[in-house]
């Protein structure tokens, strides 16, 4: 049977890689914030976030900004740890996984709404772990949202992959596990599957058609 793609476009976190956002809401609690769910969640979050995101702030007027808003006085390594707590970890079967579809000839491709921080430490730990020299070795070509200036659910950041990458939506697909970037690809036009918490990413592939 000929292959229903023939690019795959996937997200990082909570598809690629193990993150649990309710460990950064209980390492700032820790450390001060016992209400930090109300600015950061992964249903919505406050533009200080998204400014993070978007690369429009660096790392100083982060640390400002969560100053700020929590009437507080951090430093920036305590913003960091507390941060970063929702980073796990890349599962090696992932990487093997993204090596098997890279043989049988799929275009591989990142689109990840993430920050400097999150980024910083993937890569440290991909090279301390796996021996890569960067995520992106991965794939034919990686998209980060603070890079870029767009992040999901935005409809510019599905054009923008489409465009720049050459790509035919109709042999493409995204997976991604947050519901409203799934259905902004699918009125973007890309089609989409929305990867569950309770699947992993190899039972995923053997359930679709690819």
């Amino acid at each position: 049977m000929p292959q229903k793609y023939n690019a795959i476009i996937f997200d990082l976190g909570g598809v690629l890689y193990d993150i649990d956002t309710q460990r950064t809401k209980a390492a700032f609690a820790e450390i001060g914030i016992a209400d930090f769910n109300q600015f950061y969640n992964l249903e919505q979050q406050i533009h200080l976030f998204d400014a993070l995101e978007k690369g429009q702030i660096d790392e100083t007027a982060f640390v400002e900004g969560i100053n700020k808003i929590s009437g507080k006085s951090f430093d920036a390594e305590q913003v960091k740890q507390a941060w970063n707590a929702l980073l796990i970890g890349m599962p090696g079967e992932n990487i093997e996984l993204l090596k098997e579809l890279k043989k049988q000839g799929y275009a591989l491709y990142l689109l990840s709404n993430t920050n400097i921080y999150h980024y910083s430490s993937i890569q440290e730990e991909l090279k301390a772990n796996f021996g890569l020299n960067a995520l992106d070795d991965l794939f034919d070509k990686a998209y980060y949202s603070f890079q870029i200036g767009m992040r999901k659910p935005d409809a510019e950041i599905y054009q923008h992959v489409v465009k720049t990458s050459m790509l035919n939506p109709e042999r493409t697909v995204f997976i991604d596990d947050n519901e409203d970037n799934i259905k902004a690809s699918i009125s973007a036009g890309l089609p989409a599957i929305h990867k569950q918490k309770h699947i992993s990413l190899r039972e995923l592939f053997e359930k679709f058609v690819f």
